[in-house]
């Protein structure tokens, strides 16, 4: 058959996807994958919440804890000082008691046992102390810990939702290309162009849809072959008979119905 090479595909050569080419319909694109976003945002939303209230808690946990340790150590300076006052009275009287004066040894004794008793009230103030300090520093660190978290949450969660946007329009231009390409293909079947569309792209999706959309062409160009040689049939068989000019018109038309095969 003399239009059996125009029957066959283009050849579909390499197909290069551009950024520019990502966006081939936009309000379809643009639409499902705001709808990702917004399901993105408003996951990251609520985690962020949920993680700020948590971590609020636990700095008003720290902050009461150092309020009690410092309470403790207030405590603890009023003891050793009311532990010193005593101490201080006890050695006046002694002084002044003639068991005590007319014994040195036993004075001396006891003076070194209230001063132990000072130097360890002492200590243990000196521990709570630390203690306090300790706390202090320990509830100033998480805080800077919450507000390193928090920035570095909100720049996770933000280029999370950018990520899943551009998925989203990549995802989305699998489905979109192969429509804009029978789109393109429609209107031009409509205009009386039945050229076999050019194969997908590796990766596209829809690949059953322009399978039978690309057999409906093979199978229309079928059949405008089949009229172009009984057309060519009875041309031949008119031509004896006719006049010079009156078959001019089934020339052209049959000029166009191979134009048609052919572009």
């Amino acid at each position: 058959m003399p239009e059996a090479a125009s029957m066959s595909a283009p050849p579909a050569g390499r197909h290069q996807r551009r950024l520019k080419n990502y966006l081939l319909d936009a309000h379809f694109q643009l639409k499902y994958s705001g709808y990702l976003v917004g399901i993105a945002v408003l996951f990251s939303v609520c985690l962020g919440t949920l993680l700020w209230r948590t971590s609020l808690a636990v700095i008003a946990q720290s902050a009461q804890t150092v309020q009690q340790g410092e309470q403790v150590v207030g405590r603890g300076r009023e003891v050793v000082e009311e532990s010193r006052k005593v101490s201080e009275v006890v050695k006046m009287n002694i002084v002044k008691d003639p068991i005590y004066s007319d014994n040195p040894a036993l004075l001396e004794a006891f003076k070194g046992d209230a001063d132990k008793q000072d130097e360890r009230l002492k200590s243990q103030q000196a521990a709570l102390e630390q203690q306090a300090a300790g706390l202090k520093q320990q509830s100033a660190a998480i805080a800077v810990q919450q507000r390193t978290m928090l920035i570095t949450l909100t720049s996770a969660l933000t280029l999370l939702c950018v990520l899943i946007g551009f998925a989203g329009i990549l995802v989305t231009h699998k489905v979109a290309g192969p429509i804009f390409k029978m789109k393109r293909q429609i209107r031009e079947v409509g205009e009386g162009h039945l050229r076999i569309p050019n194969k997908l792209r590796r990766g596209d999706e829809l690949v059953d849809f322009f399978e039978a959309f690309e057999t409906m062409v093979i199978n229309l160009r079928s059949r405008q072959q089949g009229e172009i040689d009984r057309l060519e049939q009875a041309i031949k068989t008119l031509e004896p008979k006719a006049e010079p000019g009156e078959l001019d018109p089934l020339y052209q038309l049959r000029q166009q119905m191979k134009d048609a095969l052919n572009t």
